[in-house]
């Protein structure tokens, strides 16, 4: 923890002025400072991190660059190719399309990051082909849908209150 706390703030700002966004920024810093306690804790065979500063920088900037270039690829195309499976189910009963629109509509508002994770679970992926897609490690892509889960519900709960 005590990485977060020296180095997560610079490490946000890093990515925002890389250009992602302050809430994308937020999860890159998160996952670089995981993925180097991981690293430290089984670093077995590879080399240690000497300069553990230097080592999130670059991380960061390549969740950014990754992040960047995964957008020019998952577009919006996945999620529409998902509401006409949805809505395709649906048609049948009124308030089950009604939901089902609100849902994707809520999958759209999530970050670029989350929402390709979590297309990529419902379109029935296993976590390391969704990791290895995405180019993060499994324990950052079981985040990223852990996170995409947690927003999507709380936007739907928020519709109803």
């Amino acid at each position: 923890m005590d990485l977060r706390k020296s180095y997560y703030a610079e490490l946000a700002g890093y990515a925002v002025k890389l250009g992602s966004s302050v809430s994308d920024a937020r999860m890159f810093a998160d996952d670089a400072i995981v993925e180097l306690v991981l690293r430290a804790m089984t670093h077995s065979g590879s080399d240690p991190v000497l300069n553990q500063r230097a080592w999130l920088y670059q991380t960061v900037r390549y969740m950014v660059m990754t992040a960047v270039r995964h957008r020019r690829r998952i577009d919006d195309t996945d999620v529409h190719q998902l509401t006409d499976r949805w809505c395709q189910t649906t048609w049948g009963s009124p308030d089950l399309h009604l939901e089902a629109v609100e849902t994707l509509r809520a999958i759209e508002a999530l970050p670029e990051e989350q929402r390709a994770a979590l297309a990529l679970k419902l379109a029935g992926h296993p976590m390391e082909d969704i990791a290895q897609i995405l180019g993060i490690s499994v324990d950052a892509a079981k985040k990223r849908v852990s996170r995409a889960r947690k927003r999507l519900l709380q936007q739907l709960e928020g519709r109803d209150a």
